[in-house]
């Protein structure tokens, strides 16, 4: 019966460059398959940022969150000048219709100042966010001391705004009632720019 030769491989006679070099090749296509992944995932990103139609669910999605937030608003500053410990629960739209029944004299007697400073309040809001440099510059050609008191007194409105959310937020738990504030703080200060840019960005998509 044969017996099979061993063969032994000398280390010294193994032609070792051809395995140095397959370490860096399989690296090199490693890291081309990974740039290639994220280069694809970024232009399906894109592709989906650019998408008119989903600027436009996001626009108007944004747009009805703020006026959402905005009634909101306008509610727990209207609780907070009648001196209520109630919370809100809900939004009521009824709140729209409130400037036109004050204009036409069907406002009720007893809610007339409440509703007058909610809507100033959220007026500030609104023009602190979206126009005070306009406001600023307009109200100072008629009087700088104007100017100067419209920044502090508005600000100063916008503080007890803050605290009515607070206040009148549903939450269980001050932590709650703080994020709950400044949810509808962000939204109604920031979504109305939002939501049209958004919309404004779809229409230049198409």
């Amino acid at each position: 019966m044969g017996t099979e030769d061993t063969v032994y491989l000398d280390p010294d006679t193994v032609d070792t460059e051809d395995l140095e070099e397959e370490t860096p090749r399989r690296r090199s296509r490693t890291t081309k398959r990974r740039k290639g992944f994220m280069q694809q995932w970024s232009r399906l990103h894109k592709k989906l940022g650019s998408s008119p139609l989903i600027m436009f669910f996001l626009g108007g999605l944004v747009l009805v969150l703020w006026l959402s937030g905005t009634v909101v608003q306008i509610q727990t500053s209207e609780l907070l000048a009648l001196g209520t410990s109630l919370r809100v629960a809900n939004v009521n739209w009824n709140v729209l219709t409130q400037p036109w029944l004050m204009i036409t004299g069907q406002a009720p007697m007893d809610r007339v100042t409440s509703w007058l400073y909610g809507w100033v309040v959220e007026v500030v809001t609104l023009v602190f966010a979206l126009a005070l440099t306009v406001a600023v510059v307009k109200i100072s050609s008629l009087n700088a001391r104007f100017g100067r008191l419209f920044v502090v007194a508005g600000f100063l409105l916008i503080g007890l705004n803050g605290w009515a959310d607070y206040s009148a937020s549903p939450g269980s738990t001050p932590l709650v009632q703080f994020l709950i504030a400044l949810a509808i703080g962000l939204i109604v200060t920031v979504g109305l720019p939002l939501g049209i840019g958004l919309i404004e960005q779809g229409i230049e998509e198409l």
